[in-house]
C-alpha cells in the first residue's frame, strides 16, 4: 500500500485517504448502520490525529494532508481537524505541538490543557478543561503544576497516551479500495468501445463496456460514468490520456 497524498471528508462522517494512484482508503465512523454511537470510530482514529490536532499551517508543516470533522469553537465554526497520512505522522505532529515553540512548553499542566481546549483566558474551566485535567492525573500520577518543559522523554511520552486516551481512540472498520487503470480499448467497426483493459496491482484483464461502467459508477476505475439521452458511456477524467490514444 502506497503513502496517502491526500484526504478529505466523506458520507456520514467518514474519512477518505488517496495514494498517488488514486486508491482509496475509506474510515466508516460506524462499522454497521445501528452501531452505538459509544461504540463508533473516533475522530482521532479516522483523521490518524491522536491530539486532535486543528487544521493549519502547524498542522500543514507537520504534514497533515488534509480536513475532517467541525472542531467546537465559538469564535470560528469552520475550523476543521486535521488529517494525517498515518499514525506516526499524526503522534509526532502532536508531540511537536507542545514542544516547539513557546505556545505550551513552559505552562503547568493545568494551564495548558486550558489552552489546548480553546478556553479563553476569561472564561471559567469548561467540564472539558476538568475532564481533561482528571484524565492526566489519573493515567500519568504526575503533578499537574509541572510545566511541559520539566518532563523528561518517558514522562511526555506518558502525557501524549494519556491525551490519547482522553481524545478517544477507538479503531473502526475501514476498506481499502484499488483503483483500476484503463491502459487500452479495443473499438468496434463503428469506431466504439467494447472492450477496455483495465490493470491493477494483481495484472491487466480486458473487461466488456458494461462491466466497466459498473465499476466505474461503484467508484473502482478511474474514469467518468457519462449519462446522455441516447446511452451510457465512459470518458477519462480530465486531464487524463483519451480513449483514442489507446485503441488497440
Amino acid at each position: 500500500m502506497k503513502k496517502f497524498t491526500k484526504a478529505e471528508e466523506g458520507p456520514d462522517k467518514s474519512v477518505v485517504y488517496f495514494d498517488e494512484d488514486g486508491n482509496q482508503l475509506i474510515r466508516y465512523w460506524k462499522s454497521f448502520p445501528y452501531q452505538p454511537v459509544d461504540e463508533a470510530s473516533t475522530r482521532s482514529w479516522r483523521n490518524n490525529n491522536p491530539g486532535n490536532l486543528v487544521m493549519g499551517t502547524f498542522a500543514r508543516q507537520k504534514g497533515a494532508i488534509g480536513e475532517a470533522g467541525l472542531v467546537p469553537n465559538k469564535k470560528n465554526k469552520k475550523l476543521k481537524f486535521a488529517v494525517f497520512p498515518d499514525y506516526a505522522a499524526g503522534r509526532e505532529a502532536q508531540a511537536a505541538r507542545l514542544k516547539e515553540g513557546d505556545v505550551y512548553i513552559d505552562l503547568t499542566l493545568n494551564e495548558f490543557v486550558r489552552k489546548y481546549t480553546g478556553v479563553e483566558k476569561e472564561d471559567p474551566d469548561t467540564q472539558e478543561v476538568i475532564n481533561y485535567r482528571k484524565a492526566i492525573k489519573f493515567f500519568t500520577k504526575f503533578d499537574l503544576n509541572r510545566t511541559i518543559r520539566s518532563l523528561n522523554d518517558d514522562e511526555y511520552e506518558k502525557l501524549l497516551d494519556a491525551m490519547m486516551k482522553h481524545e478517544g481512540w477507538r479503531v473502526g472498520r475501514e476498506e481499502y479500495k484499488e483503483i483500476k487503470k484503463i491502459v487500452a480499448v479495443h473499438v468496434n467497426a463503428k469506431h466504439v468501445i467494447a472492450e477496455l483493459l483495465v490493470s491493477t496491482s494483481a495484472g491487466a484483464e480486458w473487461i466488456q463496456k458494461s462491466e466497466a461502467i459498473i465499476l466505474a459508477e461503484a467508484g473502482f476505475l478511474d474514469a467518468i460514468v457519462v449519462h446522455s439521452k441516447k446511452a451510457i458511456y465512459l470518458r477519462p477524467k480530465f486531464h487524463h490520456i483519451p480513449f483514442s490514444q489507446m485503441a488497440c
